[in-house]
């Protein structure tokens, strides 16, 4: 579902874990084990308890029920299958802390070994500008890395270098910030730089997909129930299945994202499309260029019918519509085909910038 480096994240929802206290037992995305002090913990230490956890997760894996082939979300078997699939063991990952940077570049080769992510922390490195150097550093050792942050830490100028640099994932730490949490994911989703994860205070499904409508591409979760995040992977999971785009933005009248102008008309009218396109840096020309020529060729060139006559132009699934559903009608693209190709058009309209 999610691809960040080597790390294929099969849900959304990580865990951040205490490494002396591994939550194995769950069906998260990713297991972050935090806590590897490297003034303190030995390399050798680390590789243990990778291949510890390594082992339990297979043997989780192994104790759950397997699952049926699902073709086209209907619940078919496909043709000549009659396999079941075991669920994927989560990727893991470790937080690493170090006053020097020479352990730290070990544990990135490790890291890299054992295709594990590699996440520093703010908090300890706090010099911004020994963080700026460490960053070309690892990411020589081919580690996926990620970095932990405050907020407050992520000062408009340090967040435009991370962009610039090769850094992966910003982790962000937004627990006990509560309503403003999702207006600070979606300044750094609009940054257009690394992947954003979310830490925050989540307790339910809808605090979830919030963030992740916002532009986070993860939500991490600590000190939660075990239950309860069996049941909100498992909930994400299905989500995704069922509408195609599991952290799909709002549309941008509503407060979304850059990532809605996927759903935007064209810009013939006053409307907030034009803050967008100037937040992205585009002209209202270049942003409708783009949008034809990324449209060209798949379903979502057709539309007869609908306000502009083609589905590139048209609304979100979840607005109701009966000019856009008589359209994909006529296209026999279902819902969740036509979510698909929208989050493949707004990769092509907003390219990452690093």
């Amino acid at each position: 579902m999610v691809e960040i480096g080597y790390l294929h994240i099969d849900n959304p929802i990580a865990v951040v874990s205490p490494q002396s206290r591994p939550e194995t037992d769950s069906s998260a995305g990713l297991i972050l084990l935090d806590g590897f002090d490297l003034d303190l913990v030995s390399l050798s230490q680390i590789k243990s308890r990778l291949n510890d956890v390594k082992q339990k997760l297979l043997v989780w894996r192994e104790g759950r029920p397997s699952l049926p082939n699902i073709y086209d979300g209907q619940g078919a078997k496909e043709e000549g299958s009659g396999e079941r699939e075991l669920p994927r063991p989560a990727s893991l990952g470790l937080c690493a802390t170090c006053s020097e940077d020479g352990p730290l570049l070990e544990a990135a080769r490790i890291a890299a070994q054992n295709l594990c992510l590699l996440e520093l922390k703010m908090s300890s490195i706090r010099d911004p500008i020994r963080l700026l150097e460490l960053i070309p550093l690892l990411k020589r050792s081919g580690v996926t890395l990620s970095l932990r942050i405050r907020p407050e830490d992520l000062s408009n100028t340090l967040l435009q270098k991370l962009n610039e640099s090769d850094l992966d994932m910003i982790h962000l730490d937004l627990r006990g910030l509560d309503g403003v949490s999702p207006k600070l994911v979606k300044k750094a989703a609009d940054a257009r730089g690394p992947a954003i994860m979310a830490l925050a205070d989540v307790g339910d499904f809808e605090d979830a997909r919030t963030l992740l409508a916002m532009g986070a591409d993860v939500v991490s979760l600590r000190g939660a129930d075990l239950d309860f995040v069996q049941w909100l992977a498992g909930a994400m999971t299905e989500y995704d299945s069922l509408s195609g785009w599991c952290n799909a933005p709002k549309h941008i009248c509503a407060g979304g994202d850059l990532r809605g102008l996927a759903f935007c008309c064209p810009p013939v009218k006053s409307c907030a499309v034009f803050g967008a396109l100037k937040r992205a840096g585009l002209t209202p020309e270049e942003y409708v260029n783009r949008k034809i020529a990324a449209a060209r060729g798949t379903p979502l060139e057709k539309g007869e019918g609908t306000c502009f006559g083609s589905l590139v132009w048209c609304c979100k699934i979840g607005k109701p519509c009966y000019l856009r559903d008589e359209a994909l009608a006529r296209a026999d693209l279902s819902e969740r085909e036509y979510m698909e190709l929208k989050k493949k058009l707004a990769e092509k309209i907003l390219p990452k910038i690093h």
